[in-house]
């Protein structure tokens, strides 16, 4: 890897050491000096994202390209479209197009990541079969987990297990039954008859591996409706996936890997006539 300015270009406007103190420093001449070889290096671009007359040249990001940026939406803009954006479980047969699973996954590329790794991974699964054997298999697992928590004594169980996650889970408990027992007559509340599944993973031992995955299932979920999509982050598929080596299998993501966040995405079948706004926190103030 090679860092260089042409000296004639630059400016000497002192950005690049600004941010990137470890590979730019002030010359001598007053401009920017770059070590050789340099230091270490994550990629992030900043360097030359930064520079106002591109004098800098750096063989790790060659051909990335930097464009300008673009219009910004203003914040109410922005607003109009966070408050639009709701889970969608009712969908239509259209299938998503290629160019729109591209496009969500682009969006997806540029969420903030630790480190700078880009190790996020996803698995998109459209087959139809497939989807429906994910969901029947959750399906049962879920009405499985309804019946053992019928027990006082598997209740118990489970408590010394999950502890305070299944106190947190208590809310949930009275949906398990039925939702199994609708996706198993055919009536999919798992999956929702939706036609494609996005998985976003990492490596288990990804120390920001849950915290990429979301960023970047954050910004699926926001692209998704500026194309006219739908979308919804399905949790009780996520798990499944993660303890049960047949299901991992069937969707192919590897075994030292975890899933952190599932999608699912669809054309709508309707449209909701009003948002929902929801409340502003409190925060603690320090």
């Amino acid at each position: 890897m090679k860092i260089s300015i042409d000296r004639e270009k630059c400016t000497a406007c002192g950005r690049c050491v600004e941010v990137c103190n470890i590979n730019f420093s002030e010359g001598e001449d007053g401009k920017p000096a770059v070590p050789d070889p340099p230091g270490p290096c994550i990629l992030c671009g900043h360097c030359l994202a930064v520079c106002p007359v591109g004098a800098i040249t750096h063989t790790g990001l060659a051909g990335t390209g930097f464009d300008p940026p673009g219009r910004r939406p203003t914040y109410e803009e922005l607003m109009a479209l966070l408050e639009s954006r709701r889970s969608r479980r009712e969908f239509t047969e259209k299938p998503l197009s290629e160019g729109e699973i591209a496009s969500l996954l682009a969006a997806a590329a540029q969420a903030p990541n630790g480190c700078n790794k880009r190790n996020v991974c996803y698995t998109v699964v459209t087959d139809k079969a497939v989807l429906k054997e994910l969901s029947l298999k959750v399906g049962k697992q879920t009405g499985w987990l309804a019946d053992k928590l019928e027990s006082p004594v598997w209740r118990a169980a489970l408590n010394l297990v999950w502890g305070r996650t299944l106190k947190e889970f208590e809310p949930l408990l009275p949906l398990l039954k039925p939702m199994a027992e609708e996706t198993l007559k055919g009536h999919d509340m798992v999956l929702y008859h939706a036609p494609c599944a996005i998985l976003i993973h990492t490596s288990k031992y990804n120390t920001c591996g849950a915290e990429d995955a979301v960023y970047c299932g954050a910004n699926i979920l926001l692209a998704a409706e500026t194309l006219g999509l739908g979308t919804c982050v399905i949790g009780f598929l996520t798990e499944p996936i993660n303890n049960d080596r047949g299901l991992r299998e069937l969707v192919r993501v590897p075994k030292d890997h975890k899933v952190r966040t599932s999608i699912i995405v669809g054309h709508p079948a309707f449209g909701y006539s009003q948002g929902v706004r929801r409340p502003s926190p409190e925060p603690t103030r320090i």
